[in-house]
């Protein structure tokens, strides 16, 4: 049905199929003019009769090679164009871009006069075009949609086969070209599912059935591209849309925050103010109501703090001053900030560690939130009169913090949840606890990975332990003076 044009493929079997079978033409044409002399000779027969058998043998053979050859080819073109068809599509990123660039690569291996790429739209039940070859280039702005229920379409769409018309006439697509093209469409599929149409205009009279196989596989390969490029374009704006609003809610959070600030600094101060000069009882209503607001607007500015560290973070707008540290030393500092809340629920803490300990690269500040946070965890998670440990030890490379609690534990489904930003555990877990935004092991976590480290829990009925892991810093080496000879 269709013209084979050559296209510029490196190492293209059909030319390879080409080449062979001209040498084998030549090849046995010098072989039939050879049989046919040794037969005149042996058989002492007339000129005339011999170049009769000669022309009798010359014209079955090359019936034989063409019939051979056109089988080869056949074989060939069904399954390499596929072949190649993918593997030039596949790279492409961008659906629209793939449609257009199908279109042209099929009608200039078919040798087609034009080629059309259309959508189904499941829901309005319609092909649209999306991409066209030789046809007008503002043909695509007013090509007709078909509707799935036309006569024509019917095998194509429902059964998955490829359908041929013997002319263009009165067709939606094509009618322009004239009437003495053909129309084929081809199924374009992805999981046995036809997803598009392929249409396609030949100068030939009629469909060669023979075709079936070659232009089915070109449907699949192209049906495949396609979903998978139609696939990576979803994705690819799902993405977009969730870092535009993560972007939108860190601004958002950080907005918030700043406008926060302002009044609970006035308020904090003005509280303070009032308890300097206040002269009653400290354990009278009005000192205990001072007391309360100074507390309230401290623990408002911790949370306040916490949002800003998760919208930077998640912003990727906070900064790292790193120095070398001693774990040891940070260690200690954190347990004395959260010592006070301890000793408010009568808890123990036991800690294994040497003051200043192995050195690491960190953020001092941003490193002593880490643990703070994680102190915070344990001190929340764990009942009055329980115990809290925190060991730091070396293995290998790798400085290893551990801070263990003898909480309830952690189950299973839930040790990757409560790093989740405002994870507070579900109902019914034992982990949920008034008061708490569920943003200090998220932001431990988001800022050990900013240091290179990991953090993970494991967890049984009566405690849990969260490991801190982070490289160990290597004092550079330092040479040794040279001694000038004398």
């Amino acid at each position: 049905m269709f013209r084979i044009r050559q296209y510029p493929f490196a190492s293209d079997p059909l030319r390879e199929v080409r080449f062979l079978k001209r040498w084998v033409r030549v090849g046995a044409l010098v072989a039939t003019l050879i049989l046919v002399l040794l037969y005149l000779l042996a058989f002492d027969l007339s000129v005339e009769r011999g170049v009769l058998i000669f022309l009798t043998m010359a014209v079955t053979v090359a019936l034989a090679i063409e019939l051979a050859f056109s089988y080869i080819l056949r074989l060939t073109r069904a399954s390499v164009y596929p072949v190649k068809l993918a593997v030039e599509l596949s790279p492409l990123q961008g659906f629209k871009k793939a449609c257009h660039r199908s279109a042209e690569m099929v009608a200039q291996l078919l040798g087609a006069e034009a080629a059309v790429v259309a959508w189904i739209h499941s829901d309005l039940q319609e092909l649209e075009p999306l991409a066209s070859a030789g046809l007008p280039k503002q043909w695509l702005k007013v090509a007709p949609h078909l509707s799935l229920a036309e006569s024509e379409l019917q095998d194509t769409v429902r059964r998955g086969q490829v359908v041929s018309k013997r002319t263009a006439a009165g067709d939606r697509w094509f009618s322009g070209l004239g009437e003495s093209y053909s129309v084929t469409y081809v199924p374009l599929l992805s999981s046995d599912k036809v997803i598009g149409v392929l249409g396609l205009a030949g100068d030939s009279a009629t469909f060669n059935p023979k075709d079936r196989r070659l232009l089915s596989g070109i449907g699949i390969a192209i049906g495949l591209t396609l979903d998978n490029a139609r696939l990576y374009d979803q994705e690819r704006k799902r993405a977009e849309r969730l870092q535009e609003l993560a972007q939108m809610r860190s601004e958002f959070l950080l907005t918030v925050s700043h406008e926060l600030r302002t009044p609970l600094t006035s308020v904090k101060t003005s509280a303070e103010m009032l308890q300097e000069e206040d002269d009653s009882p400290a354990r009278s209503p009005r000192g205990q109501l001072i007391r309360s607001i100074v507390q309230g607007v401290n623990r408002l500015n911790t949370l306040i703090g916490d949002l800003v560290s998760m919208a930077r973070l998640n912003s990727s707008q906070l900064q790292l001053n790193l120095e070398p540290v001693g774990t040891g030393e940070m260690a200690s500092a954190a347990c004395n900030l959260i010592r006070p809340l301890i000793q408010t629920k009568r808890q123990t803490l036991d800690v294994h560690f040497d003051t200043p300990g192995p050195k690491v690269l960190v953020d001092q500040r941003r490193f002593e939130q880490i643990l703070v946070n994680l102190l915070s965890n344990a001190h929340r998670f764990t009942p009055a009169g329980g115990r809290i440990s925190v060991d730091v030890r070396e293995e290998g490379d790798e400085v290893i913090i551990a801070i263990s609690d003898t909480g309830s534990g952690i189950p299973e489904h839930e040790r990757r949840a409560i790093f989740e930003p405002f994870y507070r555990g579900r109902e019914g877990s034992g982990r949920r606890v008034p008061g708490g935004m569920g943003m200090g092991l998220a932001i431990a976590k988001s800022l050990a990975e900013l240091h290179g480290g990991r953090i993970w829990v494991e967890s049984s009925e009566g405690g849990s332990t969260f490991f801190l892991a982070i490289q160990r810093y290597l004092e550079p080496a330092v040479e040794p003076a040279k001694v000038g000879a004398i």
